[in-house]
C-alpha cells in the first residue's frame, strides 16, 4: 500500500461523534440521485429521503433498481420522512398505518441491517391537547406496533404549531404508549419558540431521542418564522457543547421546512452549502466530528499531490 492509498484508507474511516445528514424534502426539483450526489458533494455524511406523496422518493416511485442502486452507493440514509396526524379520520389513520408499512419496506430495502428511521410530526393544534391526548395515545400506540411488527423505529417530535408543543407532551405520550419501537426528536427550533432553554429541553429529551433536528426560528409580528441553522439566534457552540457534556451521539438533520422551499428566489443547494458550512466548523471545532469519508479522503489527496 502506497502513502497517498494509506491515508485515504485512514480518512475514510475517522471517527465522528455527531454526524450531519440533509434530506431532500428540501430538494423536491431534484431527482432523487442528483439530490444525493449533491448532499453528498457538500460534504454530509448522509442524506434523509421524503416518503410523503409528490416527492420523488415517494415509496411506489423508487423501483427495485432504485433501491439497490441507492443502497449499493454505499452512502448512508439515516432517516426517511413522512407526514402524519393523530388526529386524522378513521379512514385517514387507516392510510396511515399501510404508509408506515410501505415506509418500513422502502427502509428494509435502502439498509436491510440497519434501516432508516421513519420520522413524523403529530399533528392536531395546541387547543386541542386536553381533550384529545387520549386519543392521540391511543392512535399513538397503533402506530407503534405497526412500525414494531414491521421491524423499524418510527421517530416523533413535538411541534410549536401542533397539540404536542413541549418536552413534558411529548414525553407524556410516549410513556403512556410504551412501546421501545418509538422515540422521540429533539428538535430545539420549536422549543425555542415557547421560550425554552437550550438546556432544560436536552435535560428532558435528548437521551430520548432517535436523532436530533436543526433549524432556526423566530415570531415575527406573532407569527412564526423558520430559518436555516445559523440564520437565527441559537447559540449552536452552546447547543453542541451541551450535546458533548450529556454524552450523547449520533445523527443530526438539518431540516429546510416547507416555509423556506416556498419563499421567492429558493434554491435547494445553497440552502444545504450554507447549512453545512455553518454547523461543520462548529462541530469540528467542538471536537465533535471529523470530515465525512468523502471529504476527508480529497484532502488527503490534495495533501499527497502536494508533498509528492
Amino acid at each position: 500500500m502506497n502513502r497517498r492509498t494509506l491515508l485515504f484508507a485512514l480518512a475514510a474511516r475517522a471517527p465522528s461523534v455527531i454526524r450531519l445528514h440533509i434530506g431532500n424534502y428540501g430538494m423536491q426539483t431534484l431527482t432523487v440521485d442528483e439530490a444525493l450526489a449533491t448532499i453528498r458533494r457538500i460534504g454530509y455524511d448522509g442524506a434523509e429521503l421524503c416518503s410523503m406523496p409528490g416527492w420523488p422518493s415517494e415509496p411506489k416511485l423508487l423501483t427495485a433498481g432504485d433501491r439497490r442502486r441507492i443502497r449499493e452507493s454505499g452512502f448512508p440514509i439515516p432517516t426517511l420522512i413522512e407526514n402524519f396526524t393523530l388526529l386524522a379520520s378513521d379512514a385517514e389513520h387507516a392510510a396511515t398505518l399501510d404508509r408506515i408499512r410501505t415506509g418500513a419496506g422502502l427502509a428494509h430495502d435502502l439498509a436491510p441491517k440497519d434501516p432508516p428511521i421513519l420520522q413524523t410530526v403529530l399533528g392536531g393544534r395546541p387547543n386541542e391537547w386536553p381533550a384529545a391526548r387520549e386519543k392521540m395515545a391511543t392512535r399513538l400506540s397503533e402506530w407503534g406496533r405497526a412500525a414494531e411488527a414491521s421491524s423499524i423505529r418510527l421517530a416523533v417530535k413535538a411541534h410549536a404549531m401542533q397539540a404536542v408543543d413541549t418536552p413534558e407532551k411529548l414525553l407524556w405520550l410516549l410513556d403512556k404508549v410504551g412501546n421501545p419501537a418509538l422515540a422521540a426528536i429533539y428538535d430545539y427550533g420549536h422549543f425555542q419558540l415557547r421560550d425554552l432553554t437550550i438546556e432544560e429541553t436536552m435535560d428532558r429529551i435528548l437521551t430520548r431521542s432517535a436523532f436530533l433536528t436543526v433549524k432556526d426560528s423566530r415570531l415575527v409580528g406573532g407569527k412564526t418564522q423558520f430559518l436555516l441553522p445559523g440564520d437565527g439566534s441559537i447559540d449552536y457552540t452552546r447547543y453542541f457543547q451541551k450535546v458533548k457534556q450529556m454524552g450523547w451521539r449520533g445523527w443530526v438533520l438539518v431540516e429546510v421546512t416547507r416555509q423556506l422551499q416556498t419563499a421567492p428566489g429558493y434554491d435547494p443547494v445553497k440552502a444545504a452549502e450554507r447549512s453545512y458550512a455553518h454547523l461543520a466548523p462548529i462541530l469540528r471545532a467542538a471536537g465533535l466530528r471529523a470530515d465525512s469519508p468523502h471529504t476527508a479522503a480529497a484532502r488527503c489527496v490534495a495533501l499527497c499531490s502536494s508533498v509528492s
